[in-house]
């Protein structure tokens, strides 16, 4: 019984959480464009902006809004995206990433420190949202 059990392929443990992110220059036309691309969006489909059905018409806009571009403007997304792959994005981002996976971020690394050293760690953090207003939590 134990032979069986203890001769199979374990499993190597995957990190949950990417931190970090490669830029595509899809995703910084996107970041860039943002507003005209929901906006859009919403002329065409009547859907607005983070309803369930808005995911079915993203794609064919956003590639709607890449194939306007002329190749001077696809090729500096490109070389930004490049950029903010190797360094980072603008505040701007950097505050909604902030907002959206920073708690998860944080929830992960305290528990990843306990699983592996049995240390409790406290955090404190301090960030700026997209409007500049600074924010903190524990």
């Amino acid at each position: 019984k134990t032979w069986l059990f203890n001769n199979k392929k374990k499993k190597e443990r995957k990190d949950m959480i990417k931190y970090g992110r490669k830029w595509t220059p899809r995703m910084v036309v996107y970041q860039q464009k943002r507003q005209e691309v929901l906006k859009r969006i919403e002329d065409e489909s009547r859907v607005k902006p983070g309803d369930p059905g808005m995911f079915k018409h993203y794609q064919a806009v956003v590639k709607i809004v890449m194939a306007e571009l002329d190749d001077d403007k696809l090729e500096k997304a490109k070389e930004t995206a490049e950029e903010w792959s190797n360094n980072c994005p603008p505040p701007e981002i950097q505050a909604q990433v902030a907002c959206k996976k920073g708690l998860a971020y944080m929830e992960h690394f305290l528990n990843e420190m306990w699983r592996q050293c049995g240390m409790r760690v406290f955090v404190m953090s301090a960030w700026k949202n997209e409007k500049g207003k600074v924010l903190f939590g524990m």
